[in-house]
């Protein structure tokens, strides 16, 4: 934990007096000193007297960077200008500290699969392998085959930001970032992950800002060494919103959350979240504290505006769509074991498959459309010894199509045509310090890809493709 301590004008009250005596040790005059680096004699007082100093002053430092290239304190001397400038620039003329908490880790990931794999974000967020796809002159599947990977794209920092309470009025804060801000072939795409602020008086709390989607629980997800967190049977997504929190007895919390999708979108709603006029909606109940026993539900209801595109008429149709989530965590002493639920329309924004189908019985120049549904179920259970965390993941995932006949829209959907995704995941991860864990994980999983669609835009014909991933991590936490 960091607090601005000592302050930013008693820092700036060192730094005149650091001036001050190196402009001695020259031998220099007031007078002289200002004259020699362009600032006002009485600025020059003033700054060596209170510490403060206009911003456009800053010349009066340079004047000492060529004499004292060579001393040891020249860096130190540099950094302290440069936090202290960025202090008094912004304004922080007062004694109230701001807690400022440093997070984050400092990740290498080497993984294998045996056979090409749909993946996300430049192949960090795994999700599932891919069908054939065979070659046109030898028909060979060109997606059987492994492929292997190392890097550290997906290591992170992030500042928890607390300040003193005004009028019994809690502040907090959280800025992190990452390096996957983008699927191209290279990982060098800066990322915003959270920006948020958080007010809280009493049993009361308000959040503003992007961070967690209410399905994506920190309190409960799986605990696995890969970075996909369950995926597609967990979700994943991080949008902006606002969230109002009420701690309704000591075991009980009830909130209401309104947001809208940013870089976790629908496919094909490039603007879908925005043109609708209306925030998504969700209502979550969480209960059981610190307890051993924990469990939560969540139910959303979005409205998306549909392309251009689909909508010949004009008539600036909404898409509707309803998601649940029910999650329980139970801690033993020997085990913790955290299981979910999920059954959501068109969530790709989640990460999930699923996707939109025309109506059979509606015309080409009026079209009706409908989401296609999708459920899964996961389990996660782990054993935290003094050095030892071993643990296991599963999770199925099942298409479940319209609810009346549909013809899919491709370009409206996020791989529609996979059925079911099965996926086992056992692991280990020793723990050299509190901070410094190696893991390896094993991963089974299984698609089932149907070759077509029936009446309600469910997969038929289905086949099964398997992939064996391999992964070796070692992470850092600060």
């Amino acid at each position: 934990m960091y607090s601005l301590d000592p302050t930013p004008v008693e820092m700036a009250q060192k730094l005149a007096l650091k001036h001050k005596a190196l402009r001695r040790q020259l031998k220099m005059s007031q007078a002289e000193m200002a004259e020699r680096s362009g600032v006002s004699p009485g600025s020059l007082k003033c700054f060596e007297r209170s510490g403060n100093l206009h911003l456009t002053h800053w010349q009066i430092f340079r004047f000492f960077v060529p004499l004292h290239l060579q001393t040891k304190n020249m860096k130190r001397l540099l950094t302290g200008l440069l936090l202290t400038g960025c202090w008094l620039g912004l304004g922080a003329q007062n004694d109230n500290k701001v807690q400022v908490e440093l997070h984050g880790f400092v990740a290498v990931d080497g993984v294998y699969n045996t056979r090409a794999s749909k993946q996300a974000r430049n192949h960090h967020i795994y999700l599932y392998p891919l069908p054939e796809r065979k070659h046109g002159s030898t028909g060979e599947d060109l997606n059987d085959r492994g492929r292997f990977d190392l890097d550290a794209a997906h290591s992170r920092f992030g500042l928890h930001l607390k300040g003193p309470e005004w009028e019994g009025l809690r502040v907090s804060g959280v800025l992190e970032a990452d390096f996957l801000g983008d699927d191209r072939g290279n990982d060098a795409d800066f990322r915003l992950r959270h920006a948020y602020i958080k007010l809280g008086r009493g049993d009361w709390d308000v959040t503003v800002g992007q961070t967690w989607h209410p399905f994506f629980i920190p309190e409960n997800f799986p605990q696995m060494v890969n970075t996909c967190a369950g995926l597609p049977m967990h979700p994943l997504s991080r949008n902006p919103q606002v969230r109002v929190a009420w701690q309704a007895g000591g075991q009980t919390e009830l909130s209401l959350t309104l947001l809208e999708q940013n870089n976790f979108r629908t496919t094909g709603f490039a603007s879908g979240s925005e043109d609708a006029g209306r925030p998504e909606v969700v209502l979550q109940v969480k209960s059981g504290g610190d307890g051993p026993a924990w469990a939560s539900f969540t139910a959303g209801y979005k409205q998306l505006a549909l392309p251009e595109a689909y909508d010949p008429a004009g008539t600036q149709p909404l898409l509707k769509g309803w998601h649940a989530q029910a999650t329980f965590r139970y801690r033993l002493q020997v085990a913790t074991f955290r299981a979910g639920a999920l059954y959501g329309q068109n969530i790709s924004e989640m990460v999930i498959p699923g996707g939109v189908g025309r109506r059979s019985s509606s015309s080409a120049d009026n079209p009706d459309y409908l989401p296609l549904a999708t459920a899964t179920l996961w389990l996660d259970a782990d054993r935290r010894m003094e050095r030892w965390d071993p643990g296991i993941f599963v999770g199925y995932m099942q298409a479940l199509g319209a609810s009346k006949p549909v013809e899919v829209v491709q370009a409206l959907s996020f791989d529609a045509g996979i059925s079911q995704v099965f996926t086992l995941a056992p692991r280990v991860k020793y723990h050299f310090t509190p901070r410094l864990f190696a893991g390896a994980e094993y991963m089974y999983a299984r698609a089932g890809w149907g070759q077509g669609y029936d009446d309600h835009g469910l997969p038929v014909d289905v086949l099964n493709f398997s992939n064996h991933r391999m992964l070796l991590s070692m992470r850092y936490s600060f």
